[in-house]
């Protein structure tokens, strides 16, 4: 099954709808939310076996909450992927 949603999620066009989607409600926001989300910095450093990902803090508490349950569900989201596959992963708070 993961390897079905990582081959259909590697397709240009299924990134793409994901994508249009997060910017759909991106848009709905208030625009002091959207400036907010503007200015911070995600920096993805990719590595030859991994990459680290960094993210700027925000002066609005509900951006600040965005990202913390961004991180947190993209973590779930990518430990459980490896385990499913058999790997064994390690999470370090």
């Amino acid at each position: 099954m993961f390897d079905q949603l990582q081959n259909m999620m590697s397709t240009p066009q299924a990134r793409e709808m994901v994508f249009k989607m997060i910017a759909q409600q991106v848009a709905q926001a208030p625009p002091e939310r959207r400036e907010a989300l503007s200015r911070v910095t995600v920096t993805l450093e990719k590595t030859e076996r991994g990459m680290h990902l960094e993210v700027s803090r925000s002066d609005d508490p509900q951006v600040e909450e965005v990202i913390s349950g961004a991180i947190a569900n993209w973590t779930d989201m990518l430990s459980r992927g490896f385990q499913s596959m058999g790997f064994k992963v390690e999470i370090i708070e």
